[in-house]
């Protein structure tokens, strides 16, 4: 009778006033009925101080108790699989319902725990919540992300403890964001805990150095994914040792170490035979030189982000990494449109993604040529760059798979331009077209024909748009997402966000 529990029907509701924990048994009877069982605690949020110090509730009301017995009816194994589809968090208020709830979760739930995500706590709410974990069985854990200085402590006191000791040792993934209080001596502490790990992601971890890396290096052999982005003081040679270390990395992130340059990007695909993406953004020292060892060395590469690297022009030396699926040239400002075509002509039968925003060398005309040499193209953009309307009537012409188009700022466009490539495009999903300040209503009516699933469109600042034309789209589309600033004054924005929400409630909506 009770054969299927969805998680969308089960819910935490949870504010300032009294806590409500509450779960929906979905009944799959002819009528389809939803019954719902209501639980109130008296205790707020922050007194759960994220339910370590398990706690009875206050006597429930006759309605409650009745809503209970219904709930408890159910046959066990229905009970188990209800509390395995709810997120940890909420699993944990549950502990406060009653003792049962509170077994059942020890015993049935905590040993699936195989990832613990506390980016939605902070300060001691986050500590808590690490040390909770550590101190508890949780056999099957493989992953923690955390993020802000709170989460350090209880990290390095886990390493005392063994229970503590258990868990990193069986860890394989550590995302630590933003934990500026991190030094390098307490990094080699606490991976010399973690002997498994095969992912390590350390963001805006700023006062880590090269002795990090090299730590990162001896200690992880079996490494495969690696973020160090904007570690300031990181410098090639500690990426080097790291490359050296770690043999098995396919993935690597360096962006915002702009004292990162080309020797060590070319350590990196000399040294690490299976890397498969590589990152590095805002470094002035990434010069052609880098290119080359790409392109010689790099030919298991998949994925490549250069932005903003203001230096790097050659990109034809990438020609061999054939297996690229994605490129990210961003503010690339020297590369040419020779010199990309050269690229594509490797790399384009593969590619599915291509960035180009702010590519001021490369003219229009290469527009044409990115649709024919990559014609399994879904993600483009263009943003910024000088563009007519026969550069998309051209574009158009051999690209059809587009899922995203950014044509931002590309401020000469017109609809005789931009409705030819959306009508080629039926499946586009996202679309930016800031500030094309030449369109109209009629622009809006066509995206409403062409592109039934657009999901997510910015018009910031084409103020030629009606709200008429605008709500009428959302009413023809499948938008979840709107950002329509600079387009009517306050006081008609105002109106149009009541029209489209009446129309889409749960359209997202920036203004």
């Amino acid at each position: 009778r009770y054969i299927f529990i969805r998680e969308d029907i089960i819910g935490i509701c949870a504010n300032q006033r009294p806590l409500y924990v509450r779960l929906c048994k979905k009944n799959l009877s002819p009528n389809g009925c939803v019954s719902e069982l209501e639980f109130l605690l008296d205790s707020d949020i922050n007194s759960v101080k994220f339910l370590i110090d398990f706690k009875k509730p206050n006597r429930m009301s006759t309605a409650d108790d009745i809503a209970l017995d219904r709930l408890t009816a159910l046959p066990w194994p229905c009970h188990a699989h209800i509390l395995k589809l709810l997120p940890l968090r909420n699993c944990l208020v549950m502990c406060l319902v009653c003792k049962y709830f509170n077994q059942l979760i020890q015993k049935e739930v905590l040993q699936d725990v195989s990832m613990l995500d506390v980016n939605d706590f902070y300060g001691q709410q986050a500590s808590n919540c690490l040390s909770w974990a550590f101190r508890n069985k949780l056999t099957a854990l493989r992953k923690i992300t955390a993020s802000g200085h709170s989460c350090l402590e209880p990290l390095l006191t886990a390493c005392h403890l063994p229970a503590g000791q258990a868990i990193l040792s069986q860890l394989t993934s550590i995302h630590l964001d933003y934990v500026n209080q991190l030094r390098d001596n307490q990094l080699s502490y606490l991976l010399a805990a973690c002997p498994n790990l095969e992912v390590l992601a350390l963001p805006r971890c700023s006062k880590l150095t090269d002795a990090a890396a090299i730590t990162i290096g001896s200690l992880l052999p079996n490494l495969r994914e690696v973020s160090c982005r904007d570690w300031t003081a990181l410098t090639g040679g500690g990426v080097a040792a790291l490359a050296q270390g770690c043999p098995k990395l396919e993935d690597i992130t360096v962006d915002g170490c702009f004292r990162v340059g080309s020797e060590a990007l070319a350590a990196l695909v000399r040294l690490c035979p299976r890397l498969r993406r590589l990152s590095i953004a805002k470094s002035y020292g990434v010069t052609d030189s880098a290119l080359e060892a790409l392109g010689e060395h790099g030919v298991t590469l998949e994925e490549l982000c250069l932005r903003q690297c203001p230096r790097v022009a050659a990109v034809q030396h990438l020609t061999r990494c054939s297996r690229l699926t994605a490129v990210d040239l961003s503010g690339c400002v020297n590369v040419a449109g020779p010199n990309l075509l050269a690229m594509l002509s490797g790399c384009g039968a593969s590619l599915v993604s291509l960035q180009l925003n702010g590519c001021v060398g490369l003219r229009g005309e290469v527009l044409a040529a990115v649709g024919r040499l990559c014609p399994g193209l879904k993600l483009l953009n263009v943003r910024g760059l000088a563009l007519m309307d026969e550069h998309l009537r051209d574009l158009a012409a051999s690209c059809t798979n587009l899922r995203s188009l950014c044509l931002a700022w590309c401020t000469q466009l017109t609809e005789e331009g931009l409705r030819p490539l959306v009508a080629r495009n039926p499946e586009l999903e996202d679309l930016d077209i800031e500030a094309l300040y030449l369109l109209t209503d009629s622009m809006l009516t066509g995206l409403a024909e062409c592109t039934p699933r657009l999901s997510r469109l910015s018009m910031r600042m084409c103020h030629r748009f009606n709200p008429e034309a605008i709500v009428a789209l959302v009413e023809g589309t499948e938008l979840r997402s709107l950002l329509v600033s600079g387009v009517l004054d306050e006081a008609r924005t105002t109106d149009l966000v009541s029209r489209v929400r009446r129309v889409r409630p749960h359209c997202e909506l920036k203004w």
